[in-house]
């Protein structure tokens, strides 16, 4: 497995990876539609998405580390596809974030998510985030019931 940055040849894999979780343990939202659809606005802001690329070149997860308007990054759209689940490409892809992180000095990232996400939740405190409230005025996902942060 390799981890790649975003090609824009990746768009739409990276879209409908997010797409096929959400619909299936919840439904679209509003705020899930402005981010998938400005992936290259985000990435101009000083943003990347990180890809676990297989042998055969199939995209096995993704995870995007973007700017909010705050000053404050977000780890959002971490998506695996189930056929590859158990093989590491989720933890890879939050690796790689994490390291983007430290590289860029950013004091701070933030991760909100839903409960329902179990083995995301567990990975994000195994990486040593810690639980805060949800802040509904810059997250104002419906789903969105568990926040995390991590200093650096």
């Amino acid at each position: 497995m390799n981890i790649e940055t975003y090609k824009p040849e990746y768009k739409e894999a990276f879209i409908a990876m997010n797409l096929a979780w959400i619909e299936e343990m919840f439904q679209v939202e509003d705020e899930d539609r402005m981010v998938l659809g400005s992936i290259e606005e985000r990435l101009a802001n000083g943003g990347e998405i990180f890809f676990a690329i297989n042998d055969e070149g199939e995209i096995m997860a993704s995870c995007m580390v973007a700017p909010l308007p705050s000053g404050e990054w977000e780890i959002e759209k971490f998506a695996a596809k189930k056929e590859f689940a158990g093989q590491g490409a989720g933890k890879a892809c939050l690796q790689a974030c994490m390291d983007f992180i430290k590289e860029k000095q950013i004091q701070k990232d933030i991760i909100v998510s839903n409960r329902k996400c179990v083995s995301a939740i567990h990975l994000y405190r195994k990486f040593g985030f810690i639980e805060i409230p949800v802040d509904k005025n810059k997250f104002p996902y419906e789903r969105a019931d568990i926040a995390f942060e991590q200093y650096f």
